[in-house]
């Protein structure tokens, strides 16, 4: 199912894994868009278009989906219709009949062959607006009857493709797209098994690497973070883990538009003066979250809510949290608001979250200043300094990890990374305890080996890996250009480079194999059909691969140990570190 075609970064990842499923003797149907969704979609919004951007500039998304979908047809040998030839007039009349009748009370409770469509509906209007409820303006309105009609077509096309074409598997890139997301319900309520594909999280390789899955995301995660148990105590070797720096030297650069954080900066920064740090205090820092996300995913039931915090919301952490500062002269609070909640690379919308901080920050301590994404700090220039990260389920707990900076947690079971790596408490008590157990540690290289294994399996171990067929490795010279390349050739010669990404890809995937397997025999994850029994390296390797990469980690941001300043502690420890202290 490949509504998508326009986001050619995806397509073609999506065809080259159909391709390896054929070469099994699978038979394969490419089923695509042909201007279906015209009205508005993902790639429309990927193209930076809002709902009511002029009918001309969606046009021409269109234009480009219809030919990245004919460029995989013709070059992949596949067969397959569009979603419109699987739909007839009474189809479409009764479309119009239910987006027509829903109402902003009820259509959450709209279900089509036992598909809740009206939630699903709502998932890409919820994250694009940032959403935090569902009280929708009357151009929020208009725009999910779009996404609720795009969503019941698919629907309706899906019921007929099972019974014309009876498939014994569908995947999809990305399950959570609400056109995605009711064909694969509908699939598995008929006991056909729905996979789901998407890009790694290593931001080095992004494209080489994928994740894949049954239902969605959320679940796979689930299942990695159940099964880290098994492989947490397993040693990596020194090209996995450089791999995992990569990443992270990708996130320190702060030019991926998956890379939220300003840049690094170059020159030392005096930012003890900035925040207004009286000396011989210690630093702690607390990294905010952007909950529009969760929203979303807890509103179409892919993510439940949380249970059982020691905190309510982010609100009362931070109020509980000042009012613990104020009686603390010995540390200084910085407060970090997510950069996603206003505007920045990939959205150019503020949060209603945001908004709602203000008035939650009129009110602080002395020792307590907030740290606004439109400061242009970078959280790594904060690394440097900081004693303790306070986290709420953000990244930043588990890359704060990797450079071995104690991290205190309120929301374990929010997290999308073992909590293990961090700090964590049943109580408030309990966690101002372990704020002051975390000062009391400091700095530990065996919190940055635990977060590496854990990027490790997550980055590397347990992904599919595509690059003999799509070289997009952003951590080396050659990749680099190869993307500005891309980026340029997609505007004005588009389908000449599709071409040759087509032209280019290897005869048969090494991952072809371990693809077959997870599809056929009905697997959850790979994690299924992957050996993991035995260690990748003895301990003392690792050891040494470890060092290595701190010293990467410590001469990229700081250049050289005869250049740090008094208040570099990350720096020091890093260096330290990597020459065997």
């Amino acid at each position: 199912m490949a509504p998508h075609a326009a986001i050619w970064v995806h397509a073609f990842p999506e065809a080259l894994l159909a391709e390896s499923l054929a070469k099994n003797g699978h038979e394969i149907i490419y089923v695509t868009c042909d201007r279906e969704f015209s009205g508005y979609c993902a790639p429309m919004t990927a193209a930076g278009l809002l709902h009511d951007s002029p009918a001309a500039a969606k046009a021409r998304i269109c234009t480009r989906c219809q030919h990245s979908a004919g460029t995989i047809k013709r070059n992949f040998g596949f067969r397959g219709n569009s979603i419109g030839d699987y739909l007839d007039a009474a189809d479409r009349q009764q479309v119009a009949k239910l987006v027509g009748e829903v109402t902003r009370e009820n259509f959450l409770d709209l279900r089509v062959d036992g598909v809740t469509v009206g939630r699903f509906a709502t998932y890409e209007l919820l994250l694009n607006r940032k959403k935090q409820s569902l009280e929708f303006t009357d151009g929020e309105w208009d725009e999910y009857a779009t996404h609720l009609g795009n969503a019941l077509r698919s629907l309706i096309a899906c019921r007929r493709i099972l019974d014309v074409e009876k498939p014994d598997r569908i995947v999809v890139y990305n399950s959570l797209y609400a056109v995605n997301h009711v064909a694969c319900a509908l699939f598995e309520s008929r006991g056909v098994p729905a996979y789901f594909l998407h890009a790694g999280g290593n931001l080095s390789r992004r494209m080489e690497t994928l994740l894949v899955g049954r239902k969605d995301g959320v679940r796979l995660y689930e299942r990695l973070l159940a099964f880290w148990p098994s492989v947490r105590h397993q040693p990596c070797s020194n090209d996995v883990l450089a791999r995992v720096t990569d990443h992270f030297l990708e996130l320190l650069r702060g030019q991926h538009v998956y890379a939220y954080s300003a840049p690094k900066s170059k020159a030392p920064r005096d930012l003890h003066a900035e925040f207004r740090i009286p000396a011989g205090r210690k630093l702690v820092v607390a990294t905010m979250s952007s909950p529009d996300e969760r929203f979303a995913a807890q509103t179409i039931n892919v993510m439940k809510g949380a249970t059982g915090q020691i905190f309510g919301s982010q609100a009362e952490w931070i109020r509980a949290l000042c009012n613990w500062m104020a009686g603390r002269p010995d540390l200084h609070l910085v407060i970090r608001v997510h950069p996603r909640e206003l505007p920045n690379k990939r959205e150019n919308v503020t949060s209603e979250h945001a908004m709602a901080l203000v008035s939650i920050f009129e009110e602080l301590p002395s020792n307590a200043v907030v740290n606004w994404p439109g400061e242009n700090i970078s959280l790594y220039d904060l690394a440097g300094i900081t004693d303790v990260f306070l986290n709420a389920w953000s990244a930043a707990g588990k890359e704060m990890s990797m450079l071995g900076i104690p991290v205190v947690v309120y929301s374990p079971d929010l997290l999308v990374y073992p909590p293990d790596l961090n700090y964590s408490a049943a109580s408030a008590q309990e966690y101002f305890e372990r704020i002051d157990q975390a000062l009391a540690d400091g700095w530990n290289s065996e919190r940055m080996r635990a977060a590496f294994r854990w990027c490790a399996f997550e980055y590397e171990r347990s992904v599919i890996d595509i690059r003999e067929s799509y070289s997009a490795n952003v951590s080396t010279l050659k990749g680099r250009l190869r993307n500005i390349l891309a980026r340029v050739a997609v505007r004005f010669v588009p389908h000449l480079w599709q071409t040759l990404d087509c032209k280019r890809r290897a005869r048969a995937l090494a991952a072809s194999t371990t693809i077959n397997a997870v599809l056929e025999r009905k697997c959850d994850t790979l994690l299924e059909v992957r050996n993991f029994s035995e260690p990748e390296v003895a301990l003392e390797e690792e050891t040494a691969a470890i060092r290595l990469q701190a010293g990467r980690l410590a001469k990229i941001m700081y250049g050289s140990s005869h250049e740090l300043t008094s208040s570099d502690k990350l720096g020091k420890h890093l260096f330290e570190f990597a020459n065997g202290g």
